[in-house]
């Protein structure tokens, strides 16, 4: 499938913009379909994966942690889990903020402040120095977990309308039937390279009865969060999360009606996008779990957006820059900036 614009269309405009759509802009036509490439070398390229095909620790070992799949120098990280048993520890990121994205499977967490049980499609987020652990019901389950140094919160850009949060917005209750259990391992998680291992006389995460209102451990579907668009011509799509620094933000890129972006630049983000599910196609992107990555300052185009059998996805954007892990390049290809389909040289 082409990315490319009718050729009877305008000349196609290119956009450079700073702090993704709300900065300065500059925009030019070009003579050429600007995305196309002829090869790349180097860990400044534009990636693409399918989550099932990542070969992940825990899924055969219940003691290990979820693989990471990409890092950056500002402690920004991507894992991803595929759990097919229990943890038999309790983890505490005493760093880092973590959302976790249900790809697939029925995942129960139990936290310092309660339980919940998320299913696919719902973002579970964990702020820093909240103990945990979680387990698939069934057999399994594959997530994507984002990390970040800054604390994340809701911020949609208005208080109502891209959020029903009285409706939609789940939070940990205690599970008082929870037994106080024996030794347990609690780990501490830092950005040393070996984590801190503190072995408890009981289970940490067996509490009593909640004493404040406040709880930090929250549960939201993608499905539950609308869409955003500008007729005729759509415009950029609303972020519903963000970091207090405001390197990470996060949107709903589902499908919208609207044209098709603009060939663009972003100087300041690079782009993570999970394609969750369909039925419709996003442009190259097909199977569901597929995880794109277009580093900043790469251009790029991006499918159309305008979608009529509806299609399910996600945009992560952080000013940290991103290098995938040797484990992640492995089970990726490089990916052509138009359709985000595999790059035609991935295919000789």
């Amino acid at each position: 499938m082409s990315g490319k614009p009718h050729d009877a269309g305008p000349p196609p405009v290119q956009l450079w913009t700073r702090d993704g759509f709300q900065g300065a802009l500059s925009a030019v036509t070009r003579q050429t379909y600007a995305p196309d490439y002829l090869s790349v070398q180097g860990p400044h390229a534009p990636r693409r994966t399918v989550l099932d095909r990542l070969r992940v620790d825990d899924q055969d070992d219940p003691e290990a942690l979820p693989t990471t799949v990409a890092t950056s120098r500002l402690g920004v990280k991507l894992h991803v889990s595929g759990r097919r048993k229990p943890m038999p520890y309790v983890v505490r990121n005493v760093e880092a903020d973590e959302i976790h994205f249900i790809q697939s499977g029925t995942v129960r967490f139990e936290t310092d402040v309660g339980c919940l049980v998320a299913t696919e499609g719902d973002f579970v987020c964990i702020p820093r120095s909240v103990a945990y652990r979680f387990a698939p019901t069934g057999d399994a389950m594959r997530s994507i977990i984002v990390e970040s140094p800054s604390s994340l919160r809701l911020t949609p850009p208005v208080p109502s309308g891209l959020l029903n949060v009285a409706r939609d917005l789940k939070y940990a209750e205690i599970d008082s039937g929870m037994p106080a259990g024996g030794p347990t391992r609690l780990l501490l998680k830092t950005l040393d390279t070996e984590n801190t291992i503190f072995m408890m006389p009981h289970d940490p995460l067996a509490l009593g009865v909640r004493l404040s209102e406040s709880v930090p451990v929250w549960k939201l579907n993608l499905a539950n969060i609308q869409v955003h668009a500008y007729l005729p011509e759509g415009g950029p799509p609303s972020q519903f999360l963000s970091s207090g620094a405001g390197d990470i933000v996060m949107f709903n890129l589902s499908a919208r009606p609207g044209a098709r972006a603009p060939v663009h630049i972003n100087a300041d983000f690079d782009e993570v996008i999970c394609y969750v599910r369909g039925p419709g196609a996003w442009g190259g992107c097909t199977e569901p779990g597929t995880l794109t990555c277009v580093p900043k300052g790469v251009i790029h185009h991006g499918p159309s957006e305008d979608v009529p059998e509806g299609y399910q996805a996600w945009l992560l954007e952080t000013r940290a820059t991103l290098r995938w892990t040797p484990r992640a390049i492995e089970a990726s290809q490089l990916m052509e900036t138009g359709n985000y389909a595999p790059h035609p040289s991935t295919m000789k």
